[in-house]
């Protein structure tokens, strides 16, 4: 139960990191951080109903495909038509939502085969 409440409480502190950013650098990568505040919620929704996508992992794999490139689309429309030089870090982020949705599937083939 404390695995469940402690990553309730890492995605609604990124939610809340997500909605602080858009005060201070609201020019900035304002896309890329509107599609994460999106899926950010929707990763919320997930973690709170997960005995029904521990059950359908197809639809959560769609979830994380859809996400990924989602992702990398507004990441390239952000570079393409900031005003700023190309930043390559900002790649970073697809590899860490890649290592959370791997976790994320891995807690829900853990609880699906624990139930059984």
């Amino acid at each position: 139960m404390k695995k469940d409440i402690f990553s309730i409480i890492v995605i609604l502190a990124f939610i809340g990191f997500l909605v602080a950013t858009f005060f201070l650098q609201y020019e900035y990568f304002f896309l890329t951080r509107f599609v994460s505040l999106i899926f950010a919620v929707v990763y919320l929704v997930i973690e709170l109903k997960k005995e029904y996508f521990s059950s359908n992992k197809p639809l959560f794999i769609l979830f994380s495909v859809v996400s990924m490139l989602a992702l990398t689309v507004s990441i390239l429309l952000d570079e393409t038509f900031g005003t700023d030089e190309f930043n390559a870090r900002i790649f970073y982020c697809l590899i860490f939502m890649f290592c959370l949705l791997v976790i994320s599937y891995r807690d829900l083939y853990e609880k699906n085969n624990g139930a059984k």
